[in-house]
């Protein structure tokens, strides 16, 4: 998944979260994802191969585009950007994995909405 660079972070990993929301809670991908995470929960290597495959790489992404938000003055210049990119995961992790509640853009928009608030200037 590419990150766009629209000028506005929010929109831009709203957007992004859109989609994960999407596949994550596809019939297909989504229980193969949550498969795959059982799996890992009990082998180190399939653990290895997940956090090298999807979730390294989507959460540098994410960090990343954070930081040019924040160099552009769109984020708080000392907000701590891995501490967001744990925050912005973790309840999407926690809703779909733990509680099963439903995984929506509705959750998403909201958890956005209370995350930047706190990080905006």
């Amino acid at each position: 998944m590419d990150f766009p660079d629209s000028g506005d972070v929010v929109a831009d990993l709203r957007g992004q979260a859109h989609t994960a929301v999407d596949l994550l809670t596809g019939p297909s991908y989504g229980s193969l994802f949550r498969a795959l995470v059982a799996e890992a929960l009990g082998d180190p290597q399939i653990a290895a191969a997940l956090n090298e495959r999807f979730i390294t790489p989507y959460a540098g992404k994410t960090v990343a585009r954070l930081e040019t938000a924040q160099d552009q003055g769109q984020l708080l210049p000392d907000f701590d950007l891995d501490l967001a990119m744990a925050i912005l995961s973790g309840p999407l992790y926690f809703q779909l994995l733990i509680t099963q509640e439903p995984l929506t853009h509705e959750y998403v928009d909201r958890l956005h909405d209370a995350l930047f608030t706190g990080m905006r200037p």
